[in-house]
């Protein structure tokens, strides 16, 4: 009989990051690994909606996770172990873009660099409701990067790319609940406003 096939984990099913910290601060290097496994993904989604790079995304994504392994040793919790993830996720995107030590791999208006949106299977077999998907993920893209100011952003990528919470990205960026309600709510406003005449022709 052959070995039987391990049995995929679900993010689900992993630990609480209370018990995998206590485990890594232990010397456990597999508790480490399945921290990053529970966030890799949402890290990377942060990244690569600030970026707009999928070579920056995966750059500052590592550079998140060695922080994170250098900085455990010493963390206390003050705040929830994601909260703090965010930050340190948000202030990596931050110094990307004040540095610009490189130029972006893929341009802000390149398709293939958006975040997709959830959609039905069957939309390949319709070109023209693909296209129409491709054309209202630009516009809010180029709304995200060109129309809205840096906390208005920060709160719209944290909140409907990497979905936390209202409480949880007020923590992250340092202002109360109700000043990221506001950023939100201004920032859909300018989406809304952007996708008004394809709403007006009747194509969304």
């Amino acid at each position: 009989m052959g070995e039987k096939r391990k049995r995929k984990l679900n993010i689900e099913e992993l630990p609480e990051d209370e018990e995998l910290i206590k485990r890594i601060k232990e010397g456990d290097e597999r508790a480490f690994e399945l921290l990053m496994r529970k966030y890799k993904r949402r890290v990377y989604l942060i990244a690569l909606q600030s970026t707009k790079s999928h070579e920056d995304a995966e750059d500052i994504t590592q550079e998140v996770f060695i922080r994170v392994f250098k900085s455990i040793p010493s963390w206390e919790p003050r705040a929830s172990f994601s909260t703090w993830l965010y930050k340190v996720t948000s202030h990596l995107c931050v110094d990307y873009h004040r540095s610009r030590v490189r130029q972006r791999v893929e341009s802000v208006d390149d398709e293939e660099a958006a975040v997709p949106e959830p959609r039905a299977e069957d939309l390949a077999s319709h070109p023209d409701r693909v296209a129409e998907e491709r054309e209202i993920r630009r516009l809010i893209d180029e709304v995200i990067q060109k129309n809205l100011s840096g906390r208005q952003r920060d709160a719209f990528i944290l909140y409907y790319y990497g979905g936390l919470q209202v409480k949880e990205v007020a923590e992250v960026l340092g202002v109360a609940e109700g000043t990221v309600k506001m950023h939100l709510f201004r920032a859909v406003s300018k989406i809304r406003e952007a996708l008004k005449p394809l709403k007006e022709r009747g194509e969304i």
